[in-house]
């Protein structure tokens, strides 16, 4: 038996159990541990400060310092221990419950909000804030359509940072770990007058070595970089019953991110499918090719930590600029509150697309005919085949919220208010072959200079307002009713631009016409310029520049609310009964000039029981059983064009439904040890979806196709119907035990944590290419703090075996005719591999 399967045998033999948080917040908004006792941690969930155990909804909640003795260090470890979530490192998106956001597209919208001490933020970034900056994060499940609405649908996100102290405080620390990692994090907070505390806090990390080895020669990529965040907070008692606070930060980042690697061989055709520019695996098949290192196939077969590629990675965060305030006026049984925030960055990415270190290869004639043969001076044509993605993202974004809430004992409470949201945001995506010089003359346009093979371009403005109430009746000592709703309204325009430049398509290919063949603008064969939902402007082309531009303009509203019971038959038992709706934006496929441009919203109806219990210091539980009816989820899905570029269209799909059961439990048998278990089940299932073209397999005749109606074009149409929502695996594990030895000199944590996540998709389509396997992780931490609690020592391993985690999949059929018929290529987004290391900390008061 492994050490592995031995934590884990252990562990089941011990019931392992703990919730997702059992560390005690001071009121000072720092973190202080006292032994190893079930704490009490105190959420605002429902927008008003409440015990964890008190509140009827299903809440994961870390404090700062559960996360430094667990290790929850990334969104990754949050998705780890918190049953129903779900992380997609790949492209950035959360889902809970199988609900989130299938695209990142200008015009569309996540499915979870995330946000930073009140306010909205589209991005998840403030869920990856070191704990350093955060006091706790909040997660929680399920559709939160009164109180969190803008885009909730599927739960909610709230980050809460440390605040400044009332004495004074000061904090540095530093962390070195494998691939070359150095942290330096430091802070200082107190009081500058007897109304007035300050905090500065700043960091700044590198890591030198990424996950995946280039070897053709290029730097390393994945996790690699350099980050750089400071903030300055101020809060003030203007008087007894005003109190401001006021958070300004900053931040820019420099990184080589990659999480993906392909782990089949190159489609060595010449344009494989989907392609309107030359592929690079077709090179290797040539003579006199050129390509860096000197690799002849995919290094990622035998090792998918390996990657040989020549376009490096690279991703820009700069002017990056955020404020946010929060202002209270307590009044006789009623505080006035007002929330509000603003934020604005500038974002560039570079990704390879070929995944090849290719340079230059020339095309040999079709060796029986070829048109070149017939042309003078006609010859092999040389091509530089290349291609990468890059992605730029401008976006400024604020909102404005109002709440009034009581604050008395009484047997009724209540909360109304008002929210404003507004949103700026450019997007470009260009599909890049930065050498092949032909796509920059088209033979049948003007002239193409960036080299893009596609381009799309949006800029789109949001707009959303809302207002919302809650009631809480205790219409009896033990019982007590819910009731809320809220009312949004979302408004979205802007406009789109598309250019579609192909190179040896309509039948004009490089074996056949050499040095002669065109570049065609196929951008009228690619957009569409009929009217649709959402086109306000027709679409039209620019002479000057041969994009084909047009308007776009929709609204969209929603009443949403929750209903519920909740019965408290002891101090230390909740037994709730909850109805909630849950509602999203609709939005735009925004650049891509669409025949559908617009996509209607999404909504969820959730039922849902819970049950939470404590027994003293010994043994904690929290069970939520859920069930979900979900129409309109929205989805992007690979649309053939008479040009051959393949692009992407919105859908909503019918109907879903799903149901599960999270559990979240702490034992503590003895005051030095605590065991915890976090298990969440999901069964997920698409009822009514119908029909849709699969872009991996175009004719429906991969294992676990269903098509539908007759062959159109050469694509066959499928039905979704009984596939597994994205990202929703059916069984997940967190295990952690932590041992506390007490020495005169301090206290010394020793902590192991064994997660277990089953398999699932990460599309719609139930496919195996599209299927991440099951897998499992050890961590493991030794934690020294002393006595005063004025220094720490953490030794830390994560990953210990160093096995493949993943939170993605995708599939590309091979279409050249050197493999089988309907072959399928694989491309995985991976977990981070081992890594350890040690940090030192130190307190200064």
């Amino acid at each position: 038996m492994t050490l592995k399967h031995a934590l884990l045998a252990s562990a089941c033999a011990s019931l392992l159990v703990a919730p997702a948080a059992y560390a005690q917040t001071t009121d000072a908004g720092t973190s202080a541990r006292t032994g190893n006792e079930i704490e009490t941690v105190v959420v605002t969930a429902q927008k008003r400060s409440e015990s964890l155990q008190t509140v009827p909804i299903a809440v994961s909640a870390y404090t700062s310092e559960t996360r430094q003795i667990v290790g929850i260090n990334t969104i990754q470890d949050l998705t780890n221990f918190t049953p129903g979530l779900s992380y997609s490192s790949s492209n950035d998106r959360v889902f809970i419950r199988g609900v989130g956001r299938q695209t990142n597209t200008n015009g569309s919208d996540p499915g979870v909000a995330t946000y930073t001490d009140g306010v909205y933020d589209a991005r998840t970034a403030s869920v990856s804030v070191s704990d350093f900056f955060l006091d706790r994060i909040e997660i929680l499940r399920g559709p939160q359509g009164t109180l969190y609405g803008r885009n909730s649908i599927g739960g909610a996100i709230n980050s809460i940072s440390k605040r400044p102290t009332d004495t004074f405080q000061a904090d540095a620390r530093f962390t070195w770990e494998n691939y070359g990692v150095t942290n330096v994090e430091g802070s200082v907070s107190g009081p500058i007058t007897d109304w007035l505390r300050a905090r500065l806090a700043g960091a700044f990390y590198k890591q030198r070595g990424g996950y995946f080895k280039n070897v053709a020669g290029g730097r390393s990529e994945g996790g690699a970089g350099e980050q750089r965040y400071v903030e300055l907070q101020l809060d003030a008692d203007f008087s007894s019953h005003v109190h401001g606070w006021l958070k300004l930060n900053t931040g820019s980042s420099a990184t080589r991110p990659r999480t993906q690697n392909r782990v089949s061989a190159y489609d060595d055709a010449l344009y494989p499918t989907g392609y309107i520019a030359p592929g690079s695996g077709f090179g290797y098949n040539t003579t006199g090719y050129t390509a860096l290192g000197s690799a002849t196939q995919n290094p990622g077969i035998l090792d998918s930590s390996k990657i040989s590629v020549n376009t490096p990675a690279r991703q820009h965060l700069k002017n990056n600029f955020g404020a946010t305030t929060e202002l209270t006026w307590d009044l006789p049984g009623v505080q006035v509150k007002y929330i509000g925030g603003y934020q604005q960055y500038d974002l560039d990415q570079t990704t390879e697309i070929d995944q090849t270190s290719m340079v230059r290869y020339t095309v040999p004639l079709a060796p029986f005919f070829n048109i070149c043969s017939f042309i003078p001076g006609c010859g092999p044509v040389t091509i530089n085949p290349a291609q990468r993605f890059i992605y730029v993202e401008n976006k400024k974004f604020g909102s404005s919220e109002l709440n009034i809430s009581s604050t008395n004992d009484g047997p009724f409470q209540w909360i109304v208010g008002a929210y404003y949201y507004k949103e700026n945001a450019q997007q470009e995506s260009h599909f890049n072959a930065p050498d092949l010089v032909q796509l920059r003359k088209p033979a049948n346009g003007v002239a193409n200079p960036s080299g893009d093979f596609v381009t799309a371009l949006s800029s789109l403005k949001t707009e959303s307002w809302a207002g919302f109430g809650q009631v809480d009746w205790k219409i009896a000592d033990t019982v007590k009713l819910t009731g809320g709703l809220r009312y949004t309204h979302d408004r979205r325009f802007g406009t789109e631009a598309l250019r579609v430049v192909c190179y040896g398509c309509g039948g004009f290919t490089p074996d056949q016409y050499g040095t002669f063949t065109p570049a065609l603008d196929v951008t009228t064969a690619s957009a569409s310029y009929t009217p649709a939902p959402g086109v306000v402007a027709p679409a039209t082309i620019d002479p000057a520049t041969g994009f084909t531009n047009r308007g776009l303009s929709a609204s969209w509203s929603a009443v949403t609310g929750t209903a519920g019971v909740e019965w408290t038959p002891t101090e230390d038992s909740l037994a709730y009964a909850r109805y909630s709706r849950g509602y999203k934006s609709g939005g735009f496929n925004a650049g891509g000039v669409s025949a559908a441009p617009e996509t209607q919203p999404e909504f969820v109806n959730d039922y849902e029981l819970g049950y939470k219990r404590s027994f003293g210091q010994t043994f904690q539980a929290n069970i939520a059983a859920y069930y979900y009816d979900y129409k309109g989820l929205q989805v992007p899905l690979t649309v053939p064009t008479p040009s051959g570029a393949n692009l992407t269209q919105f859908f909503n799909l019918d109907s879903s439904r799903s149901y599960g059961i999270e559990l979240e439990t702490i034992w503590r048998p003895t005051d030095q040890l605590k065991f915890m278990l976090n298990y969440g089940y999901a069964s997920s299932k698409i009822e009514k979806a119908c029909c849709f073209v699969d872009g991996t397999d175009p004719t429906a005749v991969q294992p676990g196709a269903q098509p539908v109606g007759p062959v159109v074009g050469g694509k066959q149409q499928q039905s979704l119907k009984g596939g597994e929502l994205p990202l929703t695996p059916k069984n997940k594990v967190a295990l952690n035990a932590v041992y506390t030895l007490v020495f005169d000199p301090g206290t010394l944590d020793l902590s192991a944590s064994y997660i277990w996540k089953d398999s699932s998709y990460s599309l719609v389509f139930n496919r195996f290419y599209n299927k991440m396997p099951s897998y499992d992780q050890v961590d493991l931490r030794a934690v020294w703090t002393d006595t005063d609690d004025r220094y720490r020592v953490i030794l830390f391993a994560k990953n210990v075996f160093d096995t493949k985690g993943y939170d993605g999949a995708s599939g590309g059929q091979y279409i050249s005719t050197n493999f089988p018929p309907n072959s399928v290529g694989q491309t995985y987004s991976y977990t981070p591999p081992r890594t350890f290391g040690v940090q030192l900390q130190y307190h200064f008061r």
